[in-house]
């Protein structure tokens, strides 16, 4: 496999060359923002640096998205998931640290449970969800987490319940695209780095909210 391979996965790319995907590759900015908006706000000490780390993962979401749908490439595409991958994993970690109190050890393992689920999901295959099978088991997670959070944290817990919900509507987008090629050559894919950057927010917002709830 050559890492500079084309990748055409998107309505909106109809060619291999770079910048054949604009609109897809400048949405990317608004996870940039989301990050900004999310360093902006004011925390108590203690929440601060969690915060800033989050930011930091999610602002390198729209770094490595923009690469791969400027580019199109293999290595675009492992970039992108990357970055995911990486906010995912250590969202999770550090919520359950941070939130529910969850020792190391277990927490540790509720990551490695997570991978060991999206590996599962990929071993299954296509479910025909247009390559966006692998999100299903963080949105499980989520889910899990704002149940969990709802008596010991509940101002964590109204905040993940609403990414989960906005979440449904930003993975409609990235099933969609690919069908509405022939009525909307523009696609939807966009739309899924608009509401998943809220999505993201969300969820950065509500374990501020659960570490101060703890505090």
């Amino acid at each position: 496999m050559n890492l500079l391979d084309s990748i055409d996965r998107y309505c909106e790319r109809t060619d291999a060359s770079w910048w054949s995907e604009p609109v897809n590759a400048l949405t990317n900015l608004a996870f940039i923002l989301a990050a900004w908006w999310l360093l902006r706000r004011q925390y108590p000490a203690d929440v601060r640096p969690e915060v800033r780390r989050l930011a930091v993962l999610l602002g390198l979401i729209g770094v490595c998205s923009g690469i791969f749908h400027v580019t199109g490439t293999v290595l675009g595409a492992i970039l992108d998931v990357a970055g995911i991958a990486l906010f995912i994993l250590f969202y999770l970690f550090r919520f359950l640290r941070r939130v529910l109190y969850w020792q190391m050890a277990p927490a540790f393992l509720a990551v490695l449970v997570l991978l060991g689920a999206d590996r599962a999901v990929a071993a299954v295959g296509s479910l025909g969800l247009n390559g966006s099978e692998s999100y299903i088991p963080p949105w499980l997670a989520l889910v899990l987490l704002a149940f969990a959070s709802l008596r010991s944290a509940p101002s964590a817990a109204g905040w993940l319940f609403s990414a989960a919900l906005l979440f449904l509507v930003s993975f409609s987008l990235r099933v969609l695209d690919m069908q509405v090629c022939a009525e909307w050559p523009l696609g939807t894919h966009f739309g899924w780095h608009v509401l998943n950057a809220a999505v993201l927010y969300l969820c950065v917002r509500g374990l501020a909210a659960g570490c101060r709830d703890r505090l």
